[in-house]
């Protein structure tokens, strides 16, 4: 937690994010201006009664006023679970961009690892070569990275800490079962039908856990919502292993419906700078 005159400087810079005078925050809280001047300017140490109710009128909580450690702060920066103050919104949108444009070759990737995957199933061999599986598995795990990474920004705008975990696990999941398929190519460490087990239930999980986040998204209208119905549906289904050859196609096409996602939130934040102009 935070210390004066750090805090008060804190609550200054939240307060004026919010848009509120302290007048407006003394409405809201029921809180002496006096008080509110004294904690801003460093004069005074509140009690944790006192901040939780400030930040409650603020719509904040006490995540907003931990101090990271140097080591935190680069992870947060690098995996956007902090937005860098010094960067303005056009480079937001730039990130939200990159995240959409990302997902479309993400799911071009997909669709053709599902088929060298399907032929090998029949084959044992790769339709277009071992060399061309690998580099499109790199694309691939890429691709998705820097797709769900936008989900990770999202979480924060949006203030969804569930759906900024939940991203940072998927990008984890699908890269380490991406690495290791490329890794043993022909399954010699692992046998192909216990493999297909642990992608099915990782997979499952991650859709279940990942519909649950959108759904909890707020802020965004109903797209969200829709989206994590059917991501939480494609969950079920890897999770039975049974419906996992009708769930794999399926989460190819609601890739789409996230890439949706993004343009929505951009064009959402492009109405509040135009509101605010």
């Amino acid at each position: 937690m935070m210390k004066q005159p750090e805090l008060g400087r804190k609550i200054l810079e939240l307060r004026q994010q919010k848009g509120f005078t302290q007048e407006d925050l003394v409405e809201q809280c029921n809180i002496s201006v006096r008080t509110i001047q004294r904690i801003e300017a460093g004069e005074v140490s509140p009690r944790a009664y006192t901040i939780k109710t400030i930040l409650a009128a603020l719509d904040r909580d006490l995540e907003d006023l931990q101090v990271d450690t140097l080591f935190e702060e680069k992870v947060k920066r690098v995996m956007f679970l902090k937005i860098d103050k010094d960067k303005d919104v056009s480079f937001l949108i730039k990130q939200l961009h990159v995240g959409w444009i990302a997902g479309i070759i993400s799911m071009i990737c997909f669709v053709f690892q599902f088929i060298e995957d399907s032929y090998y199933i029949s084959e044992s061999a790769y339709y277009f070569g071992e060399l061309y599986y690998v580099i499109l598995g790199i694309v691939s795990i890429t691709m998705f990275g820097l797709h769900m990474r936008s989900f990770v920004l999202l979480g924060e705008i949006f203030k969804s800490f569930f759906l900024k975990i939940v991203a940072i696990l998927f990008i984890a999941v699908n890269t380490l079962l991406n690495l290791y398929a490329i890794i043993d190519l022909h399954f010699d460490y692992l046998p192909q039908g216990a493999y297909a087990v642990i992608f099915c239930v990782f997979y499952g999980l991650m859709y279940l856990l990942f519909g649950l986040g959108l759904l909890r998204l707020k802020g965004m209208g109903q797209l969200p919502k829709a989206t994590g119905i059917m991501q939480i549906i494609i969950g079920g289904m890897f999770l039975t292993i049974l419906f996992s050859i009708v769930a794999s196609p399926a989460s190819i096409l609601v890739q789409g419906l996230n890439v949706a996602i993004i343009l929505r939130a951009i064009q959402s934040i492009n109405e509040q700078v135009d509101n605010q102009e």
